[in-house]
């Protein structure tokens, strides 16, 4: 009468199934999930009556078993959630997006672009970098803006490396006073680091997929 041993099947270990292909693609000493039922039925069949397989180890073996094949499923969900994830985060590249963010944050005098909404053209734009109590730190003016979306770069900027508020008005088209026009932290994406939690590379800095209002195409040099 055959003696399948316990200490056989506890050395399984699950692969995957190959399409397009029958059974179980293994290599080595692998052994599948058809094999190992198969063993264990075998197992059950050919035991000795007066010494059956211990129910203690048998539940053991089963257990394996089944944790095996839960990681193995929860690793193959990963590696193809990781997959579609640099697939759609590989999309922003080279994209100008727009942000939902309240501050800029400068290193080096540089502070990164904002994205301003004109009403229609005009002579100055002027950016105010604000600290935490409010108070304008720092300034930049563009001149000759013209109507619609803007893209405005802050460098140059001469105030301490860190976080910075900003206030933006604009000269009226008519030249009587200023108006203060929507504008959005803005960058170009230059890269993306993958993960459970994802970002992408915009300027210095790294901002969550989450913080994306608009993706456009960057602004013609």
């Amino acid at each position: 009468m055959a003696d399948l041993t316990t200490s056989t099947i506890s050395g399984y270990a699950p692969t995957a199934t190959t399409s397009g292909q029958s059974g179980t693609t293994k290599k080595g000493d692998e052994m599948g999930q058809v094999e190992f039922m198969k063993l264990l039925i075998a197992q059950l069949k050919n035991q000795d009556p007066e010494a059956p397989v211990d129910s203690k180890e048998f539940a053991v073996q089963l257990a394996q078993f089944t944790q095996v094949e839960k990681l193995t499923s929860i690793e193959q969900k990963l590696a193809s959630q990781n997959q579609n994830n640099i697939s759609s985060m590989a999309g922003y590249l080279g994209q100008q997006v727009k942000l939902n963010s309240s501050e800029v944050t400068v290193s080096g005098g540089q502070g990164g672009q904002l994205q301003v909404d004109l009403s229609g053209a005009t002579p100055l734009v002027k950016v105010d970098l604000l600290d935490a109590e409010g108070k304008v730190v720092g300034s930049k003016t563009f001149e000759n803006m013209k109507a619609g979306r803007n893209i405005l770069t802050l460098d140059a900027l001469g105030v301490k490396d860190g976080k910075y508020g900003f206030s933006v008005s604009a000269t009226r088209p008519s030249g009587a006073g200023f108006y203060q026009p929507v504008a959005a932290v803005s960058g170009l994406v230059t890269g993306f680091v993958p993960g459970p939690d994802p970002k992408l590379v915009i300027g210095n800095q790294e901002y969550s997929v989450g913080a994306v209002q608009e993706v456009t195409l960057p602004p013609k040099v």
